[in-house]
């Protein structure tokens, strides 16, 4: 069976929709509809959190059950705020509008977390058009990471961060239409990672 039809299996035996199978594991309606089509996999401890709170049988993933607690309890989704909409620009930098106009829902213990709307096709097919991205700007970007890099003369860029060095930054294009791009440091005002991304139906006023 696979892990989306295990998710489904688990969530009917449970009589449970996907907003309360979401409450039950910390996570969003969203994601477990993301689980349930195959968009995104949940990792080893959500797959063992669906398996406790709906005594439904882990899958055959060679997974063992355990008799050992998790040490944290599985931390809760919040509310970040949208603060504007971004596309592509043709020469490689966003376009970002400025304008706060809701929320969505997103784990992360980044109290400055804030999400970005993509509008259009330029970074088809890592993020699509409606969609949000969730940045988290008090934790530090890591080399292979989609990042959200902002300099000091006012442009923006979303790309993948593929080294830091003491003078430069070297950055990757998401949709493949241009060349790697390497800045300055002293350019840089900021790198802020990119936490991850949810679905247009997500946002709420």
């Amino acid at each position: 069976m696979d892990i989306k039809d295990w998710i489904k299996a688990a969530r009917t035996h449970k009589g449970w929709t996907q907003q309360q199978l979401g409450d039950a594991v910390g996570r969003t309606k969203a994601n477990v509809g993301h689980w349930e089509t195959g968009k995104h996999e949940p990792k080893l401890d959500q797959i063992q959190a669906i398996a406790k709170e709906t005594g439904y049988p882990l899958p055959a993933l060679g997974i063992a059950e355990s008799n050992v607690e998790p040490a944290l309890e599985l931390k809760k989704s919040r509310m970040v705020p949208v603060t504007g909409n971004v596309k592509g620009g043709d020469d490689g930098y966003l376009v970002q509008s400025h304008v706060p106009d809701g929320f969505v829902e997103y784990w992360t213990g980044d109290p400055k977390a804030f999400a970005l709307r993509i509008k259009g096709d330029s970074m088809h097919p890592r993020y699509r058009a409606g969609e949000f991205v969730v940045v988290t700007p008090s934790i530090e970007a890591q080399p292979g990471r989609d990042v959200v890099v902002r300099l000091f003369n006012g442009k923006c860029l979303l790309k993948q961060l593929n080294w830091v060095r003491q003078d430069e930054v070297q950055l990757l294009s998401i949709n493949n239409g241009y060349g790697p791009m390497t800045i300055p440091m002293d350019e840089v005002e900021c790198i802020c990672r990119v936490a991850g991304s949810v679905g247009p139906d997500s946002m709420v006023f």
